[in-house]
């Protein structure tokens, strides 16, 4: 499972930057968020398209970790807590990188990012992720494994 761990974080960090890329180029990350960076409060319907896209594009994609890396002998324990693990590894990817170090403090100029997103609101940011954050991720987790749980029984 730790190899399984390895290359799907490795793909995971891929595709975050190029979400990341994608979301800042195209101006899609203005739908869902403020100036600061921020969530908006009031979401428009394709904001919320947006974040439903994302959300079950990241649940298929740690169905796909897990049924590489868990067989029929694997507990419901055991997938929630393998996932937890990449999850755990990405979150931090995303949000020591690609929040602060990236968008943060090098911030590219191709990116296109507000100036209102500054190193200061992004440390905002990830204090959120690492806070309440987690109200989006654990969903993520229980509902990927209960999928998964179910597919290789």
């Amino acid at each position: 499972m730790v190899t399984w761990i390895i290359i799907f974080f490795l793909i995971g960090c891929f595709l975050l930057l190029i979400l990341t890329i994608t979301v800042y180029r195209t101006g899609l990350v203005h739908e869902t968020r403020d100036s600061s960076g921020h969530l908006q409060k009031k979401q428009s319907i394709f904001g919320f398209l947006i974040i439903a896209i994302v959300f079950i594009l990241m649940i298929s994609f740690f169905i796909i970790f897990q049924v590489f890396s868990f067989n029929a002998n694997s507990t419901f324990l055991e997938i929630v807590t393998g996932t937890s693990s990449l999850i755990i590894l990405l979150v931090l990817f995303d949000s020591l990188f690609i929040d602060l170090l990236l968008i943060g403090k090098i911030r590219p100029s191709f990116l296109n990012i507000p100036s209102k997103t500054t190193l200061e609101t992004m440390k905002i940011h990830i204090i959120k992720t690492f806070t309440i954050g987690w109200v989006f991720i654990i969903p993520i987790i229980l509902i990927s494994s209960l999928i998964t749980y179910f597919i290789i029984q």
